[in-house]
């Protein structure tokens, strides 16, 4: 079955752009916006299971020079 999320991002002042253009390139990552808010990005993304989903934000996504948070929600319906 699918696992579907959103990653709420928060990143470095000046710092956005390039994560938002390395994000846009991780395999899983359906869709990134830069958003207004507390937030800078929220990300999309789907995998195969749970724990892959939960590889793609520990291992390719908070790893991004400048990510200084994220929050993961999963979807559950």
């Amino acid at each position: 079955m699918i696992s579907k999320g959103y990653v709420l991002l928060e990143a470095q002042a000046g710092k956005t752009e390039e994560a938002l253009n390395k994000i846009r390139a991780i395999k899983g990552v359906k869709e990134v916006d830069l958003v207004t808010g507390p937030y800078d990005l929220i990300i999309n993304i789907e995998a195969d299971d749970l724990k892959k989903l939960g590889q793609i934000v520990s291992d390719e996504i908070q790893v991004i020079g400048g990510v200084t948070k994220t929050i993961t929600c999963i979807v559950i319906g």
